[in-house]
Formats: structure tokens, C-alpha cells, sequence
């Protein structure tokens, strides 16, 4: 797979996704040791950086990569999301892949709804290609919508195609749901 200047290895068809808590530097260094195409930070706050919040900063630091990399920011301001991607790389902090978390369902990360208003996310994706430049790949999480009556996925997944989103990885579950099963193969498959 080909994104952007980066070529995903065919042999490698799994990704690490990042769980807050769990994907720290070690963690992510042994499930690419086991195969993992590349493997993801644990999510940052954009608006955190912006604030020069160091333990931020630290999440996303990897030391010793093993592998392709990507950092995962959040957040629901366009420009937020821009400065927070320039000082990363003004910090010196090394990545493959910038991945925008939409799909959290955590109320720090949604309670603007940045990820279920379609018009913001192509604004925030916009603005993180931007400051990326053309060269690195950018990906987004997503989910289906906020609700049942509020399936906001196929939209959104077009506003981050349209404004630069190399990859989209949809969580086939509402906001509202959480983590509880089913996931929705169909709503999946219409975005």
C-alpha cells in the first residue's frame, strides 16, 4: 500500500492502533518486533501542545523507532491542529504518519463534536495537511456518527478524502455506543 511517500509493506497487513494507557514506546517497539505493518501513539491534545504542555509532547516521542511510526493528535480547532503539528516537528519529535483522532468517544476528545460535523472535519484535515506539506502521510479515525439518528460518517469520510486524507479507518460503532457490540458492517461499507 502506497501513501504518499511511504510504502506499506504487503506482508505486513495488521496496524498497532493506539488505547490510551497501553501504547507506550515499549509496547509499540515489540508488536512491530511481531509484525505489526506500524504501529500508533497514544492520542495527544492538540490544544495541549499549543499550551506547551510537555507530557504531550513526551507521548508521542519515540526514542529508538522501530518501524513506521504514526502520532496521534485530537482536537476541534483547525488552527489548533496546525500549531500543534508544527511544534511537534519544531521539537524535534520523529513520525511517519500523522493520524487525527475523530472517533474517541471520550467527552475531552468529542465535546465539540469534532468528529461528527463534516464541514470541521475538513476543515481540521485541511489544516493539518497544511502543516504536515505534501510529503507525509495523513490519516483520520472515524466513526459512524454520533448516533442513530445522527449518521454523520459517509460526510465526514468525504470532507477528509476531499481535504487530504491519504486513509480512513472507521469504527463501525456511534459515539453513543461506546464500545458495545454490534459494530455496523453496512454503515462500514457505505463510507
Amino acid at each position: 500500500m502506497q501513501l504518499r511517500n511511504l510504502t506499506i509493506p504487503y506482508a505486513q497487513p495488521a496496524v498497532f492502533a493506539p488505547m490510551a494507557g497501553f501504547t507506550d514506546a515499549a509496547c509499540r517497539h515489540l508488536m512491530a518486533d511481531h509484525g505489526a505493518a506500524w504501529t500508533v501513539s497514544e492520542m495527544a491534545s492538540a490544544k495541549a501542545i499549543t499550551f506547551g504542555d510537555d507530557k504531550s509532547v513526551r507521548l508521542l516521542r519515540d526514542k529508538a523507532s522501530h518501524g513506521i511510526y504514526a502520532v496521534q493528535l485530537f482536537g476541534a480547532e483547525p488552527e489548533t491542529m496546525a500549531q500543534a503539528i508544527r511544534i511537534i516537528q519544531e521539537k524535534g519529535v520523529q513520525f511517519d504518519i500523522l493520524d487525527i483522532n475523530m472517533g474517541c468517544p471520550a467527552k475531552k476528545v468529542n465535546r465539540k463534536l469534532a468528529g461528527q460535523d463534516p464541514e470541521l472535519c475538513g476543515c481540521m484535515v485541511a489544516a493539518a495537511r497544511g502543516a504536515l506539506g505534501p510529503d507525509k502521510p495523513l490519516t483520520v479515525k472515524m466513526r459512524i456518527g454520533w448516533d442513530a439518528e445522527q449518521l454523520t460518517g459517509v460526510a465526514v469520510a468525504r470532507q477528509c478524502e476531499a481535504n487530504g486524507a491519504d486513509l480512513i479507518a472507521v469504527h463501525g460503532r456511534t459515539r453513543e455506543q461506546m464500545y458495545i457490540p454490534p459494530i455496523d458492517v453496512d454503515a462500514i461499507t457505505e463510507i
